[in-house]
């Protein structure tokens, strides 16, 4: 039987920061995300095709209310901003006249809204470990074949995970906008009676209801932010490590996050800054002008702008969820170093570019043929 001997996998081509990760690291990660089109592209088209589902019931419930008794471009405006609003367009006769079945939409909507958030929900678990399979691995060809394996290799502890996860950022709402916030913040900083911890009426001014409310909206903000962070790198953790205790991997993300805080959290707010510039900045101008001409004229090309910037807007948001793993991904690699008890897995391995990978002993690995 011949034996052909294989060395460590040389298509590890986006490796870069096994160092201490500079500050251009997050433009690496977006760099490398976004070339990765097949990734970014099939988890927004599973979106896009669930999203198809409530659009399809509201055209038609719409289509069939409306039908040819409206002016088209006074019903085209009407419409856009009873979507956003039902309290507002459509004139009160409109909404009178076709309760019963507005009410039905309604009522079809949330039931079908909370089955599709679920399967969503579930989808961007499996997608998170598919992106960390690819990132880790690396595979020049079959990245769509990786990424099914990797979401289904780590799909049930993301999903432990996930459900920590949310029972953090329930914690996290309960301690701010429940009874630990008014009792430490109402009554015992600012002593407001019981009484009036909903109102709070007994305040100097109502600039001061304002302040507090914006510190509390903003801490719980940063709240949830630390806590979807953690989660990134508790998902990193596992990964890389190939674990299998959420607990243990969770434990060590938070000494990660506490020991080195610049280098775990800058690159993560680069993305996030880049993000809302491009997103709510940039495509929220073009939308706002849009909807000036939607208003002065509705047509076809008009409706057809705005799916395409709202399209456009997911799919940044899909490459930039990528761009995080790369990143959380390349700062693990650099500060969790690889022991005798937890080696790293994907350090050496042998294996075709897009199949499994297979770790190397001390003494070389060896396939028979």
């Amino acid at each position: 039987m011949p034996q052909y001997k294989e060395s460590k996998s040389v298509h590890n081509v986006d490796n870069d920061n096994f160092r201490r990760p500079d500050w251009l690291v997050f433009a690496r990660g977006f760099k490398t995300s976004l070339r990765r089109w097949k990734l970014w592209g099939i988890t927004w088209v599973v979106l896009l095709l669930l999203s198809f589902v409530p659009a399809l019931m509201t055209a038609e419930t719409y289509g069939a209310l409306v039908g040819h008794r409206y002016p088209s471009a006074n019903v085209a405006q009407d419409l856009a901003a009873t979507l956003i609003s039902p309290a507002q367009g459509l004139d009160v006769t409109f909404r009178v006249d076709h309760a019963q079945s507005l009410r039905q939409l309604d009522r079809n909507l949330s039931a079908a809204g909370a089955g599709l958030a679920f399967v969503a929900f579930l989808f961007g678990i499996f997608a998170a470990g598919g992106w960390l399979q690819v990132i880790f691995e690396q595979p020049n060809r079959g990245q769509l074949r990786r990424f099914g394996f990797g979401g289904a290799r780590y799909f049930g502890r993301f999903l432990r995970l996930a459900i920590a996860v949310l029972l953090m950022l329930s914690l996290v709402r309960w301690f701010y906008y429940g009874d630990p916030w008014k009792r430490i913040v109402f009554g015992w900083m600012m002593d407001v009676p019981k009484h009036d911890w909903s109102a709070l009426e007994t305040l100097e001014s109502e600039r001061q209801v304002a302040q507090l409310t914006w510190i509390r909206d903003g801490l719980a903000a940063l709240g949830f932010a630390k806590v979807l962070v953690w989660a990134i790198y508790t998902r990193t953790r596992l990964a890389l490590r190939d674990g299998s205790s959420v607990i243990a991997a969770g434990i060590a993300s938070t000494f990660l996050m506490v020991r080195h805080p610049i280098q775990t959290l800058r690159p993560l707010l680069f993305l996030l800054l880049v993000e809302v510039a491009f997103v709510v900045v940039f495509l929220g101008w073009v939308q706002g002008g849009l909807e000036i001409r939607l208003a002065a004229g509705a047509s076809r090309w008009h409706v057809l702008s705005m799916l395409m910037l709202g399209q456009l807007a997911a799919i940044w948001a899909h490459v930039t969820r990528g761009a995080y793993y790369h990143v959380a991904a390349r700062v693990s690699q650099a500060y969790v170093r690889p022991s005798e008890t937890h080696p790293d897995p994907w350090s050496e391995s042998v294996g075709g570019p897009g199949g499994p990978q297979y770790p190397v002993d001390d003494d070389g690995y060896h396939v028979s043929v």
